[in-house]
């Protein structure tokens, strides 16, 4: 009956060491690291439209504007 209970007790702490850790680990073995945040993008607008979007989704030209499409920036160069 003892053997019964001692392996009992040691399944137990085999599930709880596997499946209940708060850590999440990669493939390797090692723990992953919480996801770092992104840096916050300066939001630009664009010089046709007035559109606000991110600088990284915007189209610049090398005079400080900036544009949300190809379309708006060839207008407004056209526009000059």
């Amino acid at each position: 009956m003892s053997r019964i209970l001692f392996f009992l007790l040691l399944a137990a702490l085999a599930w709880i060491w596997f499946f209940k850790r708060p850590s999440v680990r990669d493939g390797s073995g090692r723990r992953e690291r919480a996801p770092q945040q992104k840096p916050v993008e300066r939001i630009v607008q664009c010089a046709h439209c007035g559109l606000r979007l991110p600088e990284g989704e915007a189209l610049a030209d090398g005079e400080q504007r900036h544009f949300c499409s190809i379309e708006h920036r060839n207008a407004h160069i056209g526009r000059d």
